[in-house]
């Protein structure tokens, strides 16, 4: 059976599932193709119809031979035994023959199979598509699109009573759903906000307001109604007892696969502990994807969040029957994991090149412009613009994409330095993808960014509890220990990760800045020194003196920093490329607080993605209280 797809895309797979030969290219054979599939009564259309729907202008004969290569082509697409005739009067398909997305959902809409339905839901009927000098046809096709929108959004609308009935946890993100299909519709903004208020607390239901707000602003340049305006200010007027305390997430690890063992030089390691202290480690979503499928209820020794764990980072079925485009997206989420940035993003562009409507793909780009932009290899002002303008038509494929609203949430951070709405994308984000450790990883981001060190331990924990056995969670909450000072506890987990990675250079030198944040000069120096030993480099270990005391440890430590400025200033007298960051990150080491508060302001200029880390990186306490570095604080726009 043929099987034609024309919810957010255009796509004909044969029965075997490869790509017809002849693939139809010319609009006007697809309208007709799309036509015959949908147009109303079903069966076979009047062949003088079809000429006067696509072919308005044309005289009768025109209209007639231009109906006749139209058929030709579909015939060569779809096969001979997949277009049915009735005399010369009749053209149609063969239901036996061919199948369509689109008259699936219709067929589960009838049936009331809302869940079904939804999950059948590819997106608009072929958005974009336009017929030239077709009026006729082009009203029809937008009558089909918005109808089929407004069925499938009440469908979603109806899964939310069902859900609501049976008390499921799944209730908030339906509810969102349904609301992101017409965000127009105001009565549904309230059933989401009255939604999100019960089931998951009043400030999700605030942030949805939010979400509402900057929609009519965007959109039609006005505010909501009244009745919605007052829902919020009554939410926020009420009253709440205090929560009640929650346990953390367990922390015992359980780490099973390997780290990469390439030893970072003197700056390699706190250079790759500031990056991955801000957007980490996108490329943990391919270790999940990569998984097998789960149960959907737990088994034996499980308990519901694995389920949930497992099953949230599947693609849903309609994205998984392309088999190439599915096997291209988990090849680039496997590169985001194991080699430089550009490869992931090239990875992903070619996918999108071929595949422009494969919304997983364009998610995916957005990441990978992310992660480049975050590790310097793309610019921020090219890059920033381009996660936006990728991230936006992931969204507008796929209203449900929580990677490609991460990815936005990233954007406004990094680049807007829009707090409000970067928290309410990264919330929405985790509203479709709860148990997504990612999310959690950037949702501690947003918390950095405002200096919320409590929130940013408690996000590292949540995502290292849903992904235990993933070392680079254990990683990353050491990191935000060693920044909110629980240096007790971050010292732990890196002793831990060493003897689990006895050759991984990373704890080690982590586990460095730990001790020189505590005053262990002399310790700092010998764990980097049986850091070098462990991943095999003895020369450079041999090179490192063995010291005394912690003053002579500092004073290595200062020429190194010293060899560091070094190159800084010999790359940028050669315009080689160097950030406003390195400088800052070299003169803190050194001390030299003139030096390090003129940087800052160049910083802030080029937007580096190592600002979030100034105001908590015990580096900096030595400008802690200097007024001119406070004042430097109070320009920041995001702490306006």
């Amino acid at each position: 059976m043929i099987d034609i797809r024309v919810l957010g895309t255009l796509e004909i797979r044969q029965p075997n599932g490869a790509v017809p030969a002849a693939a139809l290219t010319q609009p006007k054979r697809i309208a007709l193709l799309v036509y015959l599939a949908l147009a109303e009564p079903a069966g076979p259309k009047s062949r003088d119809r079809v000429m006067a729907l696509l072919w308005p202008e044309a005289d009768e004969e025109s209209a007639r031979h231009s109906l006749r290569n139209a058929l030709y082509g579909l015939r060569q697409t779809l096969g001979e035994d997949a277009l049915i005739s009735r005399g010369d009067l009749y053209i149609g398909l063969d239901s036996s023959e061919v199948r369509c997305d689109a008259l699936e959902v219709r067929r589960l809409l009838t049936a009331r199979r809302w869940q079904e339905a939804l999950a059948a839901w590819g997106g608009d009927l072929l958005p974009g598509f336009h017929v030239s000098a077709a009026p006729e046809f082009d009203q029809w096709l937008e009558e089909q699109r918005t109808g089929l929108r407004r069925a499938v959004t009440e469908a979603a609308w109806r899964r939310v009573d069902e859900l609501e009935k049976s008390g499921d946890g799944e209730l908030a993100a339906a509810a969102q759903r349904a609301w992101s299909l017409d965000p127009a519709d105001e009565t549904g903004a309230r059933r989401l906000m009255r939604v999100l208020d019960a089931s998951v607390g009043r400030d999700a239901a605030l942030r949805a307001y939010g979400d509402v707000a900057d929609y009519f602003a965007r959109e039609i340049g006005a505010e909501p109604s009244r009745e919605t305006r007052a829902l919020a200010e009554a939410l926020k007027a009420r009253v709440e007892a205090p929560p009640a305390p929650r346990p953390l997430p367990p922390t015992q690890e359980a780490v099973t696969s390997p780290l990469e063992a390439t030893p970072p030089g003197r700056r390699g390691f706190r250079g790759v502990a500031a990056i991955a202290g801000m957007l980490i480690v996108a490329a943990v979503a391919s270790v999940f994807a990569l998984r097998p499928a789960r149960l959907a209820s737990p088994g034996p020794g499980e308990n519901s969040m694995s389920v949930e764990r497992d099953s949230a980072f599947r693609l849903p079925a309609r994205y998984r029957q392309d088999t190439s485009a599915y096997a291209s997206y988990l090849r680039g989420l496997a590169l985001r994991f194991l080699a430089p940035p550009n490869v992931s993003r090239d990875t992903f562009a070619a996918l999108v090149a071929r595949k422009p409507l494969y919304a997983p793909g364009l998610s995916g780009l957005a990441h990978a412009y992310a992660l480049s932009t975050i590790f310097g290899e793309i610019p921020p002002a090219e890059g920033w613009p381009k996660v936006e303008a990728t991230a936006r038509k992931a969204i507008a494929m796929d209203s449900a994409s929580a990677s490609a609203y991460i990815a936005l949430g990233s954007m406004e951070m990094f680049w807007h330095w829009n707090m409000p709405l970067a928290g309410r994308l990264i919330d929405k984000g985790l509203g479709l993808e709860p148990a997504d450790p990612e999310a959690h990883a950037v949702r501690g981001t947003w918390f950095r960014w405002q200096a919320l060190m409590d929130s940013d331990v408690a996000e590292a924990r949540k995502s290292r509890a849903l992904d235990p056995v993933n070392p680079m969670w254990a990683f990353r909450l050491a990191r935000q220990l060693y920044l909110a000072r629980q240096y007790s506890e971050a010292e732990q987990i890196y002793r831990q990760l060493i003897r689990e990675y006895p050759t991984s250079g990373q704890p080690y030198g982590q586990l460095s800045d730990v001790y020189r944040a505590m005053g262990r000069t002399r310790d700092a120096l010998d764990i980097f020194r049986t850091g070098q030993y462990a991943t095999g480099d003895s020369a450079g270990a041999a090179a490192i003196p063995v010291t005394s005391s912690d003053t002579e440890a500092t004073k290595v430590f200062t020429e190194w920093a010293r060899s560091e400025l070094r190159d800084e200033l010999r790359r940028q007298r050669n315009g080689e490329p160097y950030s406003a960051g390195g400088f800052v990150e070299v003169y803190a080491k050194l001390e030299k607080k003139d030096e390090t508060i003129l940087w800052l302001d160049s910083m802030l200029a080029s937007h580096d993605p190592g600002l979030p880390a100034i105001q908590v990186d015990p580096t900096y306490d030595f400008l802690r209280g200097d007024p001119r570095y406070d004042a430097w604080l109070a320009k920041l726009p995001w702490r306006q």
